[in-house]
């Protein structure tokens, strides 16, 4: 018989529903739903006057409360009960993904994937390969509120204490100058012909494990498009100090790359 693990794991005993507190709608200990959550909370959970339910602020406040009014108008009156704790994030490290900007089912298939891998904050990056048309791109501010309840609900459904940003779309040549000297930054290129994530990021992570600790440390991970990244951009991002990496001897879809990416850099963090 083997000896017990010595490593201790925690067991989630909650299983009701969080929903998001704007900061606004919080006065003291009292709070005031409206729209979209408080519609959700009483016509289609059908929740009642003195249920439980657990709220999140998205700035990593996670709170128990008890609903106290139903009002004529959909919206509704609580208090808090108490703060809670959240193992759902890990806001030491910061991992802030550079997606070249994919067409729209798979970008909001990142987005959402990437909000339950602990993404921070979602970059839409432009590079000349871009496939996105450019009416498309020009349009990215009106999808904004698409994209934001997307992550909103993402964040939801895997209990995320933090809400993660998406930013407006920026030029890979701009991005990736911008992040020198700030944090970590990784590239994952196709052009590494069987090179694997080990051989590098696990190298990479290992040097630099004591930056890690660093308050607001950011990880800057850089995926491309779907026709993948040029020879020259490739040649600015080890100019500017980046770490390239492959992903093996598979060509793998973009929205693949990135979610592996993720998984493989929140394992190096010990979040995954």
């Amino acid at each position: 018989m083997t000896e017990a693990s010595s490593v201790k794991y925690s067991v989630r005993s909650e299983s009701i529903p969080q929903f998001f507190l704007p900061p606004e709608s919080l006065h003291d200990k009292a709070f005031h739903l409206i729209g979209p959550e408080a519609f959700h909370l009483v016509k289609v959970l059908r929740y009642q006057v003195g249920q439980p339910l657990t709220l999140f602020n998205g700035k990593g406040g996670r709170f128990s409360g008890v609903i106290e009014k139903i009002h004529a108008d959909g919206s509704v009156s609580g208090r808090l009960t108490a703060t809670l704790e959240s193992a759902a994030e890990k806001p030491e490290v910061q991992l802030n993904l550079y997606q070249g900007l994919l067409k729209a089912s798979h970008w909001e298939f990142v987005l959402e994937k990437g909000t339950e891998l602990g993404v921070s904050a979602f970059y839409p990056t432009l590079t000349p390969r871009t496939v996105v048309l450019l009416r498309e791109a020009d349009r990215v501010k009106a999808k904004a509120e698409r994209w934001g309840r997307i992550v909103m609900a993402a964040s939801k459904q895997c209990r995320r204490a933090v809400l993660p940003e998406v930013k407006e779309p920026v030029e890979f040549r701009d991005a990736i100058r911008a992040v020198q000297g700030k944090g970590l930054t990784v590239v994952a290129w196709e052009g590494l012909s069987g090179a694997t994530a080990r051989e590098t990021l696990r190298e990479t992570f290992a040097r630099g494990r004591e930056r890690l600790a660093e308050k607001d440390f950011a990880v800057n991970l850089f995926i491309g498009p779907e026709g993948g990244f040029s020879e020259e951009e490739i040649e600015l991002a080890e100019s500017v100090g980046a770490v390239l990496f492959g992903m093996g001897s598979r060509v793998l879809r973009a929205e693949t790359a990135t979610l592996a990416a993720c998984a493989l850099i929140q394992y190096e963090l010990g979040s995954l």
